[in-house]
């Protein structure tokens, strides 16, 4: 079975979007008790294509009892979009056979959806078993943290990585893909989120892709 970002990015390269992951860990300066308390040690977080527009993506996986399972995650996206930020949740807790609820006959077959059908099967192909897949049509956060509207074109996929406290998540955007590795070993979370239950974390910036600034031979 796959184990790494690398692998799943060469399973899943069929989509005219070519995703490009550079991983990148750093350890913050511990300036003193208080800080060190609040942050995490470590940052995750990668480089990728992402949709116009978009500045950034974190994820957030949560389990409120982590001892119970897949049953109980969900994931919370948040989006950042000329420079405003939206949250998205998706509910990673039922089997592949339910994503197609509350789809018409015209939306299942539509590219976002084929799109979808498409990576799992090949993560499947590829020899993650079914139970190491969860996928997951989004909402938008509702009434007291409650499930509001499902949003369209907009899916998740989980994979369980066989390293503890490691996930790789798939953002399906229209017919845009991102892939995000989540870590929750030590250093990554901090303890008010791990109280909140968060398991895991991962963030992804977008490529920057024109030449920003001066050079220096132009203005010296």
């Amino acid at each position: 079975m796959a184990t790494n970002n690398n692998n799943i990015n060469n399973i899943i390269t069929t989509n005219k979007h070519k995703l490009k992951i550079v991983s990148k860990e750093q350890s913050l300066p511990e300036l003193d008790s208080v800080k060190k308390e609040k942050k995490a040690s470590k940052i995750n977080h990668c480089s990728q294509d992402l949709p116009a527009d978009w500045q950034w993506m974190k994820l957030d996986l949560f389990d409120k009892q982590t001892n119970t399972g897949d049953a109980r995650h969900k994931i919370n996206i948040s989006v950042c979009k000329k420079h405003q930020i939206r949250n998205f949740r998706a509910l990673l807790n039922s089997p592949w056979t339910h994503f197609r609820r509350n789809l018409t006959a015209q939306e299942w077959s539509s590219p976002h959806y084929e799109l979808v059908r498409h990576t799992r099967q090949a993560l499947r192909n590829a020899g993650y078993r079914a139970t190491d897949i969860w996928v997951s049509k989004c909402y938008l956060p509702g009434y007291k943290q409650g499930k509001g509207d499902t949003v369209k074109d907009l899916s998740v996929i989980k994979i369980n990585e066989r390293q503890d406290h490691r996930y790789t998540v798939i953002v399906i955007a229209n017919d845009h893909k991102m892939i995000v590795p989540l870590k929750g070993d030590k250093g990554y979370l901090t303890e008010r989120q791990r109280q909140h239950g968060v398991i895991a974390t991962g963030t992804a910036n977008t490529i920057l892709k024109t030449s920003v600034g001066v050079r220096l031979d132009d203005v010296l």
